[in-house]
């Protein structure tokens, strides 16, 4: 008997440590970024422009529940505008929320870096409120997106990223040259891509973050 209770006595520490472990983490980071942002359509051709360029900027924070899945509210701004000059297109400036899939820790990347390099994937849905340049025109436009993430681990405390998200708009009546798509204001789907780089910073009192633990 008391080697039984021994054991028992044995596996529940083993079991509470382990579980101590998980919440002896940091879950919780801000990130920036800037980067590119591409216009696909719709927008009209006549303009030497492809309403693209160096114009995207982001900022979040991000909250992961374990080692694999979390949430992240950011505001992003892209301008579409036509070169040179950039009087003429739009600019979205969007709030999302996204789901995040550290597909590194899926993959054993993490491991097989020693924690230097990991891969998270998101799905965002949000809502972009276009300003139409020169014109004082406005609208709301949904987005949904789905992206990689790319991490570069540099110390407990910070992380380089790189990201590319392709979007998609729901319902967008102005093309990205700002112009309406219709007259009789009927709305049109349209795309849009970013990549852009960034940083990440850990906050909490602990050592690790669950993004490389």
């Amino acid at each position: 008997m008391k080697a039984v209770s021994k054991l028992q006595v044995f596996f529940f520490l083993v079991m509470s440590s382990s579980l101590f472990a998980q919440f002896n983490i940091n879950n919780l980071s801000v990130e920036a970024g800037y980067g590119y942002t591409g216009a696909i359509r719709p927008y009209q051709k006549l303009y030497e422009s492809n309403f693209s360029g160096l114009n995207h900027y982001n900022v979040g924070i991000r909250y992961m529940f374990n080692e694999k899945f979390g949430a992240k509210v950011a505001y992003k701004l892209d301008h579409f505008v036509n070169d040179p000059g950039g009087k003429v297109g739009i600019t979205y400036s969007a709030v999302a929320l996204s789901g995040i899939y550290n597909v590194g820790k899926q993959l054993g990347l993490t491991y097989l870096t020693r924690d230097k390099v990991g891969i998270n994937a998101h799905v965002d849905a949000g809502i972009a409120f276009g300003y139409m340049i020169g014109q004082n025109k406005y609208e709301k436009i949904g987005v949904v997106g789905i992206g990689l993430t790319p991490m570069f681990n540099i110390s407990n405390n910070f992380a380089l990223t790189a990201d590319f998200t392709q979007n998609f708009t729901v319902k967008q009546h102005y093309g990205f040259d700002g112009v309406l798509l219709n007259k009789d204001y009927t709305p049109e789907s349209g795309s849009y891509y970013n990549f852009s780089f960034g940083i990440i910073y850990y906050l909490g009192e602990n050592k690790y973050h669950s993004d490389w633990y």
